[in-house]
């Protein structure tokens, strides 16, 4: 398996090698000005192409003015002087002054000139010149940037047109102290002004190009950073959109350079900077993949890319004011600094490919193979190349690098989208299995529980029918003796408390939801009739109040609801004085039925009201209350979508209001509306006789708890 991956690795590299060196090989042929200079008669004189009729040079479109300079180094020659013999060189046989120097410093003078020989109207076009300079035509000054003298530099593209009948001599003065390339660096052009312009327009089209999309893909990085948490995944986002960022103030250049900038050495100070910040950015992605966090590789990586992202921003600016005879050997660092980094990132990631196949990091890979083979043009063709209309060849690398590593991001967002389709597919189908088995868990657990209440029905109910007898008989104990019989019993006591909360808590579960629609007016009806008595052998008023005749339907469980209610106003019951009153309510509001219970017991306090409907939690002084009444009442009222408040104020009585969803739907009884005000002065005194007596039953009163 190993041995197949590294094979289809090896294949990957060699037809991306392939593929790239022959597109360099097309723009060095098709899109290169040395490929289409002038001709040169013997006399040195350049032949221009005829446009006299407008027909010859529009054919040719544009030419190059490469062969054919007469360069004066470290003068500044006028028309007219008489000078020392020249030197024959071609533009771009020299970038900067530093070779005719024995300290290697690219600072000085330099003169170009060219005689050319032609008939008709020309524009030329001399890009980026980084100095002062100053143009004549047949000895008239034409044009200029900047100044000489005093120095004063001014990048900018020349475009002057001019006229030749016969022969014409060009001659432009140059003066560097402040950048790092020096003189004319680039070849002019030559043509018609409908071709230069023609030219222009390409050429800033494609730069505009390269700005605009690495600035849409940083944009587009951004947005996904900002929008996922803090992981891997994240930080690529992040990285790839600095480099995106950088790489577009990379190549904004032919724009600053067309209108113009002083202080023409920032230009080239961006341009480095940024090419080392989006290496330091290509550094981190690559890292990330392929090294452990925190690794003594990943350490020294990000120092050294660190560091050259520092010298780019502040020691470029330092040595060129301070040390310019080094001004060289930096340029020799920078390149091999970064095919250096290059190929050390290429081989991490052929590395991770054959650990781990992947698709998204084979287009990094294919991004930085391209990346070093820029590299390796760029100076196999540095002095032979200059691209007419596009980018250089580190440019494309950058480019297309960039592009496989916006590749490998949108692969990485269709990724976690189909995840997410994938999840809300089976959303409903996972939610139903979890519920199946929560629902057979919670019948488990109901089933033990019931189970071991009634086991422990009849121990209990023994143990307690012996200490009876025992006490019964008379039989002769001493005191200690008795003292354990009160213990056994309090102990009971205490089992068939806990027995009686197992109970309520089965209980609740034990019979599955019976939900229908429901009108609330009648089921409060019909509990107040049914437990009116109960509560009036208390001495407590119990009042019904409904809003109106209307009907209040809901969507519930018959029997929890009256558990609910049960709970609350035997609860209100066991608080509540002699004299006192308990207040049933039921209004609407909006799509909610208000059901209030409302009592004038002891209250309770603030300290308490966070955590009466916790689980235990109870304030009764005596042994009566286990603290799950309440409890109950939250779970019951839950289950049916409803809410419940609670209002309360010491020695004044207690509000629990509850809020339960309206349904739409009618139920098929008939029944009589009527709107009641019931109390213990106006009830069925014939009830309130027969049962003077009575206390809540057992039955009931057990579902009580405390507050």
């Amino acid at each position: 398996m190993i041995k197949t991956i590294n094979f289809r690795a090896f294949i990957i590299i060699f037809i991306v090698c392939m593929m790239t060196s022959v597109f360099f090989g097309l723009l060095y042929h098709y899109d290169n000005k040395y490929n289409s200079s002038m001709e040169i008669a013997q006399d040195g004189v350049v032949v221009l192409p005829n446009s006299q009729n407008g027909s010859s040079l529009h054919s040719k479109g544009i030419t190059w003015l490469v062969y054919g300079w007469d360069f004066y180094p470290d003068q500044i020659i006028y028309p007219g002087d008489s000078v020392e013999e020249s030197t024959k060189i071609y533009i771009g046989q020299h970038f900067i002054f530093a070779g005719f120097h024995e300290n290697g410093s690219p600072y000085g003078d330099g003169t170009y000139r060219i005689k050319m020989r032609g008939n008709g109207n020309y524009t030329m076009l001399i890009p980026e010149v980084f100095s002062a300079c100053a143009v004549y035509v047949n000895g008239e000054q034409i044009t200029s940037s900047g100044s000489i003298y005093p120095y004063k530099p001014y990048v900018k593209d020349l475009i002057f047109s001019f006229e030749v009948n016969g022969e014409v001599e060009i001659l432009i003065q140059t003066s560097n102290y402040s950048h790092y390339y020096s003189g004319i660096t680039y070849p002019p052009a030559i043509g018609s002004n409908e071709a230069v312009s023609r030219l222009i327009t390409v050429r800033m089209l494609f730069y505009g190009l390269l700005v605009f999309t690495s600035l849409a893909l940083a944009l587009f990085a951004a947005v996904i950073w900002c929008g996922t948490k803090k992981s891997n995944a994240s930080s690529e986002n992040f990285w790839f959109g600095i480099l995106g960022l950088s790489f577009s103030l990379r190549v904004c250049y032919p724009f600053i350079h067309s209108l113009g900038i002083s202080g023409s050495n920032l230009a080239y100070i961006l341009e480095t900077s940024m090419a080392s910040v989006g290496l330091y950015c290509v550094t981190r992605i690559v890292s990330l993949i392929c090294l452990k966090p925190n690794s003594l590789p990943e350490r020294i990586l990000k120092g050294i890319t660190a560091g050259f992202v520092f010298i780019g921003l502040v020691f470029s600016l330092w040595m060129t004011k301070h040390l310019p005879g080094f001004i060289p050997t930096y340029g020799q660092i920078l390149y091999w600094y970064k095919v250096f980094v290059a190929v050390t990132l290429t081989f991490l990631l052929i590395r991770q490919l054959i650990r781990q196949k992947h698709k998204q990091i084979l287009f990094l890979l294919v991004g930085l193979l391209v990346y070093s083979l820029s590299l390796i043009f760029h100076a196999m063709c540095l002095g032979h190349f200059e691209p007419a209309y596009t980018g250089w060849f580190e440019e494309w690398g950058t480019y297309i690098l960039l592009f496989c590593f916006a590749v490998r991001i949108a692969l990485m967002n269709m990724e976690i989208i189909r995840e997410n389709r994938h999840l809300n597919e089976h959303l409903q189908e996972e939610i139903a299995n979890k519920t199946e088995s929560l629902s057979k868990l919670l019948e488990e657990r109901t089933m033990l529980l019931s189970g071991f209440a009634h086991d422990l029905k009849t121990p209990i109910t023994s143990i307690n029918t012996f200490t009876r007898l025992v006490e019964l008989d008379n039989t002769h104990l001493d005191e200690e003796s008795r003292q354990y019989l009160d213990i056994i019993r309090r102990k009971t006591k205490e089992i068939q408390e806990q027995l009686t909360t197992i109970n309520e808590f089965t209980q609740i579960d034990s019979v599955p939801p019976a939900f229908e629609v429901l009108d609330l007016c009648l089921l409060l009806q019909d509990f107040y009739l049914s437990n009116k008595p109960d509560i009036s052998v208390s001495g407590i008023s119990f009042e019904l109040s409904l809003q109106n005749e209307q009907p209040t339907m809901i969507y519930g469980d018959r029997r929890k609801l009256i558990s609910m209610l049960q709970n609350l106003v035997f609860n209100a019951v066991s608080f509540t004085p002699e004299g006192g009153k308990i207040r049933l309510c039921l209004n609407k509001e909006h799509e909610f039925a208000v059901l209030c219970v409302e009592d004038t017991g002891s209250g309770i306090s603030k300290e308490d009201l966070p955590y009466i409907f916790d689980q235990f939690f109870t304030n009764r002084t005596n042994d009566n209350g286990n603290g799950i009444g309440l409890y109950i009442v939250k779970s019951i009222i839950t289950e049916h979508r409803g809410n419940i408040e609670v209002d309360s104020t010491l020695g004044e009585g207690t509000v629990f209001t509850i809020r339960l969803p309206i349904t739409q739907k009618k139920s098929g009884e008939k029944s009589k509306r009527v709107f009641l005000k019931y109390s213990d002065t106006n009830s069925n005194n014939a009830i309130q006789s027969s049962n003077k007596h009575r206390r809540p039953s057992k039955e009931l009163s057990h579902h009580n708890s405390s507050d």
